[in-house]
């Protein structure tokens, strides 16, 4: 899994932040259904330190994801 980062309001480069294999650990699934990834990343601006990013997503934001996938490794 690979995480960049760039500026919303200006033109800039994105900047690598994270990159490594998506672990069991690093995904909750709640009583919903939604499931939250959670990994420890570089800071955007400072070269010693890290922050916790959390994505999450539903369940049909999942099924979302699924048919993409499908379709795209279907062509």
């Amino acid at each position: 899994m690979r995480l960049s980062a760039q500026p919303a309001r200006k033109p800039g480069s994105p900047k690598s932040i994270y990159s490594a294999p998506l672990q069991i650990e690093d995904v909750q699934i709640d009583e919903n259904g939604d499931v939250t990834v959670s990994i420890i990343a570089d800071d955007i601006y400072s070269k010693n330190s890290t922050q916790r990013y959390q994505i999450t997503l539903t369940e049909t934001e999942i099924s979302i994801l699924s048919r993409c996938a499908k379709r795209r490794f279907r062509a």
